[in-house]
């Protein structure tokens, strides 16, 4: 080969590597960008994940094996015996936020007010620990705060219906607890005996673990997304996203009244606590939906409000990431 042409393929090929690297650069800093690729892979290719939908359980277990194998168990602990931030969240996140976010569209658009009142009500969503890990929070922390509000879930949710609307509805406990034991209790006890009896083994292969639970909950998300794009047509009027903008900033005030609720907390603690605010149980919103208010509208505007956090996942992330560096600058100072 000539040699000019030798040098010029040569650097064809290096600049292809670099770009390559460059990439998955980004993509190791942003890996919540998958939430999105999820979503886009639902809406684009719904033939594809639909057939997946019905195995989410499992794939929840193996997001849960995956990400409890890089827990804290130490830390987790520690967490589960601050009453005084466990009380703080367990009520905000179920009292007084199934209400904050009735009481607007209550108001000014009662036809959405069922919608946002069904998904303030709900516990933590049960793929938290996994986005906190994607933010820099802290996994331990979302997942005891994941298990606190789904225990306390069925008898709140109950109380908060009647007060809100003067009807009870009643939380399938039995089921509830069994979703809880299944996809939280089974994997992290299995990955609490891996971590106490091959430790060396699960620090060498940390990065497959996590791989392993952001790639499963890629599929996740497109296998939900696809499920319900495959239910009907999502038809939206300027009324309902002008509604859903607004609602969507009132949303971040919550959020960030959350972030400084336990303000004796570092900000990666607070960050997590703030996305477990509102990242919320969507599979228990739309049971409650479909079982106790069969209406089609419903459970289209309960879909419209879940794409549309997973979508503002990615900023929440970049916000947290900041939140997280002023935390080891702050550190940094004080050596």
């Amino acid at each position: 080969m000539d040699p000019r042409r030798r040098h010029q393929a040569s650097a064809g090929m290096t600049k292809g590597m670099t770009l390559l690297n460059r990439l998955k650069q980004i993509f190791s800093e942003n890996q919540i960008m998958v939430v999105l690729l999820g979503i886009v892979a639902g809406i684009v290719l719904p033939r594809y994940f639909q057939p997946i939908a019905p195995y989410g359980t499992y794939l929840l277990m193996l997001i849960f094996f995956a990400s409890s194998l890089r827990l804290n168990l130490k830390e987790l602990t520690g967490y589960a015996k601050d009453w005084k931030m466990m009380l703080l969240a367990g009520g905000f996140m179920l009292v007084f936020l199934p209400f904050a976010m009735w009481l607007p569209p209550r108001v000014f658009a009662p036809d959405w007010a069922m919608a946002f009142l069904i998904m303030g009500a709900m516990p933590t969503g049960m793929t938290i620990a996994l986005i906190a890990d994607l933010f820099g929070g802290k996994t331990s922390l979302a997942l005891v705060v994941t298990a606190a509000t789904s225990l306390l879930a069925p008898v709140t949710i109950p109380l908060v219906f009647w007060l809100a609307i003067g009807q009870v509805v009643p939380v399938p406990v039995l089921t509830l607890f069994a979703n809880l034991f299944i996809t939280i209790v089974v994997p992290f006890a299995i990955a609490a005996i891996f971590q106490r009896k091959a430790p060396k083994l699960v620090k060498k292969y940390d990065s497959i673990w996590r791989n392993t639970a952001v790639w499963s909950f890629g599929i996740l998300i497109a296998a939900i997304v696809a499920d319900t794009v495959g239910q009907g047509t999502i038809v939206l009027s300027a009324r309902d996203i002008g509604l859903i903008i607004v609602m969507l900033i009132y949303i971040a005030g919550l959020t960030a009244l959350a972030f400084v609720m336990v303000w004796w907390r570092s900000n990666a603690e607070k960050a997590t606590l703030a996305l477990c605010m509102v990242y919320l149980n969507n599979t228990l919103a739309l049971y409650i939906a479909n079982r106790y208010f069969p209406d089609s509208r419903l459970m289209t505007q309960l879909v419209i409000l879940l794409l549309v956090i997973n979508v503002l996942l990615p900023p929440f992330r970049w916000i947290a990431a900041h939140a997280v560096q002023l935390d080891k600058l702050k550190t940094k100072r004080h050596k």
